[in-house]
């Protein structure tokens, strides 16, 4: 008996050029489709050469009658269909033509498997922003097929599930309507109903992604993806750890002791000055550093820009908790590897923050040196 699979394609934009060649794409022998395209846009126009391949059966598209977000979009196309496997597809990426075929063909060689991650390429990168954010490892869950045999969770730009490891789960309306931290969620509560059972890497069912707006310069996307990600933590209590302070959070301390400074002693704010001076300094030769270790060698812009785009995030994830006063936010990670943090790895520090730590100790000493010459 075949296999069957319902290809779910969520859409704000439905622009013809990238999705009439995942909607034509070849058939397998061995497996039933269906594609399930939802526009998350009630006033869209559909283009005549996609409402042309409309047919409800092998083609169905659903409109939502106002916009609904992320999550909600795939939850209802996950309601539409009934396939044996879902797969999750972008509406902007190039897919190889034989994508169907290799998931087919995985389906029925590891049936016992709850799910495959498919590989998510890029482009090289177009700009020095982009360049930043590939040395970052911001989107390294892209690649993640092809550095992992399995993985707790993928990207939804190309991942197949199992509509009976699913079950009930859906994506959470928790997160916010633009995306950020529901994929995490989602597919580590399916793991998580499966016995923690990891999604098999498939390297070969390979989409490229295009680079968001051509790789210029945008901060807003991963300020977004940190406010998204500030809910982890919050859902998922089982995979958060404690770490001390990082940049944004110390900043935002170091403003409000400034602020109370203020109505003491109004001299203190010059060390405080200095002292948020030093953090920012200090998290740049960080920067410098944790890229020399990826690229093996010393570019500073590529490092500024590494730091701004990781530090935009963080500052995401604090700005998240605070927008909902939740002060336990603060110093709280999470183990994006889906690993359960035990009671006797709640706190623990990483290279990065040793080395902050030893750059606060010699500043200090240097400071306190020089007073007394």
């Amino acid at each position: 008996m075949p296999t069957s699979i319902d290809v779910i394609i969520p859409s704000f934009r439905l622009i013809p050029e990238t999705l009439l060649p995942i909607l034509k794409l070849q058939k397998p022998a061995n497996a039933t489709l269906h594609f399930y395209l939802i526009a998350d846009n009630p006033d869209i126009v559909i283009d005549s050469s996609i409402q042309n391949l409309v047919d409800n059966n092998t083609v169905t598209l659903l409109i939502n009658q106002q916009n609904m977000g992320a999550s909600a979009t795939r939850n209802r196309g996950i309601e539409a269909g009934h396939g044996e496997w879902i797969l999750f597809l972008d509406d902007d990426i190039e897919v190889a033509p034989d994508i169907l075929l290799t998931y087919a063909q995985a389906a029925e060689k590891y049936p016992d498997e709850i799910g495959f991650i498919g590989l998510v390429d890029m482009p090289p990168p177009p700009t020095s922003f982009a360049k930043a954010v590939d040395a970052d490892g911001s989107m390294s869950i892209f690649s993640a097929a092809r550095n992992y045999e399995s993985y707790p969770w993928g990207a939804t730009a190309n991942i197949m599930i199992k509509r009976s490891a699913v079950g009930n789960v859906r994506f959470s309306s928790a997160y916010p309507k633009k995306g950020g931290g529901e994929e995490v969620d989602f597919f580590l509560r399916v793991r998580q109903l499966n016995g923690s059972k990891n999604y098999k890497c498939l390297p070969v069912a390979q989409v490229e992604h295009p680079w968001w707006k051509n790789g210029q310069t945008d901060y807003t996307r991963f300020y977004r993806l940190g406010i998204g990600n500030s809910y982890l933590t919050e859902h998922n209590p089982q995979y958060k750890w404690y770490d001390l302070l990082n940049t944004s959070e110390i900043l935002l301390i170091t403003l409000l002791v400034a602020l109370a400074a203020m109505a003491v002693n109004f001299t203190l704010i010059i060390y405080i000055l200095y002292f948020a001076l030093i953090t920012i300094i200090t998290e740049f030769i960080v920067n410098i550093v944790r890229l020399y270790r990826k690229i093996h060698k010393v570019e500073l812009i590529t490092a500024f820009n590494v730091m701004l785009i990781r530090n935009t995030c963080e500052f995401g994830i604090l700005a998240g908790n605070m927008l909902r006063f939740r002060l336990a936010g603060i110093g709280e990670r999470f183990n994006y590897d889906g690993t359960i943090t035990k009671k006797s790895k709640l706190f623990r520090l990483n290279r990065y923050k040793i080395i902050k730590l030893l750059i606060y100790t010699t500043v200090i000493v240097l400071v306190r040196y020089f007073k007394k010459l």
